[in-house]
């Protein structure tokens, strides 16, 4: 795989479970009165798989950094 694809293919990544975590973290706990116990539950769930993919997708960014010599930010 091309080096600058897979860079931007774990930025766009990051981005989605990014959005994914905030929503999750959202119905969690600033809605939970609203939406059932099982909802509640499977959003907290969400909300530590989103984190660890988002910290896998970060990990790949820096392959892909490393790999086209760019300074690892």
């Amino acid at each position: 795989m091309n080096h600058t694809r897979l860079l931007r293919l774990a930025n766009i990544s990051m981005v989605v479970f990014l959005i994914l975590c905030c929503g999750a973290l959202s119905i969690a706990y600033l809605q939970e009165e609203k939406v059932s116990l099982g909802m509640t539950v499977f959003m907290h769930i969400t909300l530590v798989i989103s984190a660890a993919l988002f910290k896998l997708a970060y990990v790949v960014r820096l392959i892909a950094q490393d790999k086209m010599g760019q300074p690892l930010v």
